[in-house]
């Protein structure tokens, strides 16, 4: 090639480079905010139970809320804690969302280095595939080690509660026969267990909250002594008929309603998130796509030329 010649290429083959570093800085910047609208999508549906714990609320009974008579029953000592493991759940799932992400280029990068992968690398198209293979298998292997870890106090709780057909079948329910407790003590854990049943055993909570009920408006102040968790009663009394009915119960309705408010906001924010990344990773796939092209037209007539 005369020196003429490579005078006037060389310029377009530096174009053609910085066109190809615009594309894939691009795509890097697409699927960052990919990943950003799948958390936010899954934040979406978490936040509100999320925001409820914060508030030391739920929308459903969640744990096993034991009076401090029935504690000695428990043929295990590790509590559960609820409220930790979502936050492990969350921890998991940025970990796995990181770890896949990144996981997934510098797998394709080490594969680039094997003649057999070179050859099948070439299309963009190839390449983008390979890296979603590489994303869900990471994304795989992590996940089977996140539920392979159990959770044997966890398991054990499930044990200690799990009937078939009738609560008294449970164990949980025959420890609290022979125990020396009142029935008042009796029907709110035996609620709680009805309610953390799968499929959830309304009638049987129903009969057990409604003893409850009838305990409290009964004798408000011996009710009080037990030291029930108000939140508590608060949860399976708003399961199971929608509102708060006792006393006890009926103040926490001021702090559920700053959940509410809470929930609301983030609920907002979290969807002007979802349309913001809708918005810019749709923008950011069109121009790549269009440097894509153009580096393609130019390359064509490159070539008859």
């Amino acid at each position: 090639m005369s020196p003429i010649d490579d005078f006037s290429v060389q310029p377009i083959d530096q174009r053609l480079d910085v066109l190809k570093k615009r594309q894939r800085n691009l795509m890097i910047w697409f699927f960052l905010t990919s990943t950003l609208l799948v958390v936010t999508i899954a934040a979406l549906f978490l936040q509100k139970e999320f925001i409820y714990r914060f508030f030391d609320l739920s929308i459903h009974v969640q744990a096993l809320d034991l009076p401090y008579h029935v504690q000695d029953l428990v043929p295990f000592k590790q509590p559960v804690d609820y409220f930790f493991n979502l936050l492990s759940w969350f921890g998991w799932l940025f970990l796995k969302l990181f770890v896949s992400f990144v996981g997934a280029f510098l797998l394709i990068s080490w594969a680039k280095k094997f003649k057999f992968f070179q050859q099948r690398f070439q299309a963009w198209t190839q390449r983008i595939l390979a890296w979603v293979i590489s994303f869900i298998l990471l994304w795989s292997g992590l996940t089977y080690i996140q539920y392979d870890w159990k959770d044997e106090t966890k398991q054990a709780y499930q044990q200690w509660m799990s009937y078939q057909n009738n609560i008294v079948e449970s164990q949980i329910a025959q420890d609290l026969q022979q125990a020396n407790i009142s029935s008042t003590e009796k029907a709110y854990v035996l609620a709680q267990v009805a309610l953390l049943h799968q499929p959830v055993d309304r009638k049987t909570a129903n009969e057990y909250v409604n003893q409850l009920i009838a305990a409290e408006k009964n004798n408000p102040i011996q009710f009080k002594e037990y030291d029930f968790k108000p939140e508590q009663l608060w949860v399976m009394q708003q399961q199971l008929y929608g509102k708060s009915i006792t006393s006890l119960t009926q103040p926490l309705d001021l702090r559920a309603q700053q959940a509410e408010r809470v929930s609301s906001i983030v609920n907002v924010i979290l969807w002007g998130l979802i349309v913001f990344s809708v918005a810019f990773s749709t923008i950011l796939y069109l121009l790549a796509k269009h440097l894509k092209n153009r580096r393609v037209r130019i390359t064509q007539k490159l070539d008859v030329f």
